[in-house]
């Protein structure tokens, strides 16, 4: 990370730099003086990018909140580029409820934070309307999905299943154990329809 860093200033480029690497250690020694935007503020790249070229440093780095509540951040339905045209990848949450010592998402993520059902369910629409045809759901902890709002990944996923096209799949991405073993049963249906992936992500380092 630092070698990419270093090798942009040596080539006279301007740098912004951004994710969980800033967000977690924002005072580190190779980030002074340059622009750096957080995991919150994807939605105001142009802006920071478009000061940087000025000779400006801008950092970006607090949590957004609404009515009080820290909330997932960018909205679902900003454009993007697909790296695969067929597959739509949807953050579901972001941040965990976890403290591992192990691991610095917590520091750069924050507590849970979930996206509202219906937005993650309209993104979904719009990726199949768009010619996607693989939807993957992704987070920190997909298993913790909705405990801060009232609802569950049994809950999402089951909602997600009603607008999946014919020849079209769902894959549920990363979950740590402690969460998903609460919804397991319900889950596991799930995982038996034929229009999802019989896939789970447990990482090794949980086990």
């Amino acid at each position: 990370f630092r070698n990419e860093i270093e090798h942009g200033m040596s080539n006279g480029k301007h740098v912004v730099v951004a994710g969980c690497v800033p967000q977690g250690a924002p005072k580190a020694d190779y980030l002074r003086g340059m622009s750096v935007i957080g995991v919150q503020q994807i939605d105001r790249v142009v802006e920071v990018v478009e000061e940087t070229l000025k000779g400006h440093s801008v950092r970006l780095l607090q949590n957004k909140k609404e009515d009080g509540r820290r909330v997932a951040g960018a909205k679902l339905s900003l454009p993007k580029v697909r790296k695969n045209p067929l597959i739509e990848i949807i953050p579901i949450n972001t941040g965990c409820l976890n403290q591992c010592t192990y691991c610095k998402t917590k520091h750069a993520r924050g507590d849970l934070a979930s996206y509202p059902p219906e937005e993650i369910v309209a993104r979904a629409k719009q990726s199949f309307g768009e010619g996607c045809c693989e939807i993957w759901l992704t987070s920190e902890d997909t298993g913790a999905y909705g405990r801060d709002i009232g609802s569950s990944l049994p809950e999402l996923l089951w909602q997600l299943v009603e607008v999946i096209p014919e020849n079209c799949m769902l894959r549920v991405g990363m979950t740590n154990p402690p969460y998903i073993l609460e919804h397991l049963k319900e889950v596991s249906r799930v995982l038996q329809h034929p229009r999802v992936y019989s896939f789970l992500h447990v990482p090794v380092q949980s086990g």
